[in-house]
């Protein structure tokens, strides 16, 4: 619940000043963007989907300006991601992103800075982020990968029981659950190579030592290189998904704006990435 004394202090008017430039605003556009309550008012889904408009073109009409004065150059933007997921879906498109802000340096961290030294956040979770902005990036599929020459020895899912399982615990679908999923039993789900991070799996798995159970977002191009195949067709949605945090403060700055749309232009169904 917000106020417009608040915006009014910000702003450095009155109250009353702010609560009729909105209603002016309001009649002009024949919609109301806030609802009014005692303690406060709060905006409409309209009203949100219209200041989350604004902000985009407010940032880049502020991006124009610093360029042409010739300020603010070069910008930082400091992002605390899973290092799989940066080394597997964000570095290959890293040339995307610079020939489109050159102006804006990107530095990935897996380390917790914590929330005041990091300007965004990706994470892999259920949508549940108290107190920061969230916007759905990707959602994942689990399904067993191996190089091509492993798969020779797998016509169904049954030959697992022979198979060299890779695990990367963490995730709510292991093994047992795409196991369930297929409707096999019979094999021994603790036995097998364990590993701390999907990037460690997938190497072991490049190397043929193994069955891992794999994400689509990161082994894409893996799999479009043909390093790695899928012996079955059988693919278990993922419970999670990567998320792209903000708090409300750092999700309004140009860089942050910038950087979030441009993943959502990549995770788009029509998004592909350069071989």
């Amino acid at each position: 619940m917000g106020s417009f004394a608040a915006a009014a202090s910000a702003l450095n008017v009155t109250a009353s000043a702010v609560s009729q430039h909105i209603r002016a605003l309001e009649l002009r556009l024949g919609k109301e963007l806030f609802d009014r309550h005692a303690n406060g008012v709060r905006l409409t889904d309209r009203g949100r989907l219209y200041a989350e408009e604004l902000g985009r073109a407010f940032a880049m009409i502020d991006q124009a300006t610093a360029k042409l004065a010739g300020r603010g150059t070069r910008e930082m933007l400091v992002v605390h991601v899973p290092t799989s997921f940066a080394s597997q879906w964000i570095a290959p498109r890293l040339d995307l992103f610079r020939s489109q802000y050159p102006n804006i340096d990107l530095r990935l961290t897996a380390l917790d800075h914590g929330e005041g030294k990091v300007d965004a956040a990706i994470e892999f979770g259920w949508g549940n982020w108290p107190k920061r902005e969230a916007t759905l990036l990707l959602r994942d599929e689990t399904f067993p990968v191996c190089t091509p020459r492993y798969a020779q020895t797998l016509r169904s899912p049954e030959d697992l029981k022979a198979g060299d399982l890779l695990h990367v615990p963490g995730y709510d679908e292991d093994w047992d659950t795409w196991l369930a999923h297929v409707g096999v039993t019979g094999i021994d789900t603790s036995a097998g190579s364990f590993f701390d991070q999907s990037i460690m799996g997938i190497r072991a798995a490049i190397e043929g030592k193994g069955v891992l159970l794999g994400r689509t977002a990161l082994i894409e191009r893996e799999l479009a290189a043909g390093l790695l195949v899928a012996p079955f067709e059988r693919r278990l949605q993922g419970a999670g998904s990567y998320w792209f945090l903000a708090t409300p403060q750092k999700a309004k700055t140009p860089k942050v704006i910038a950087f979030r749309d441009w993943l959502m232009r990549m995770t788009a169904p029509v998004a592909t990435i350069e071989s």
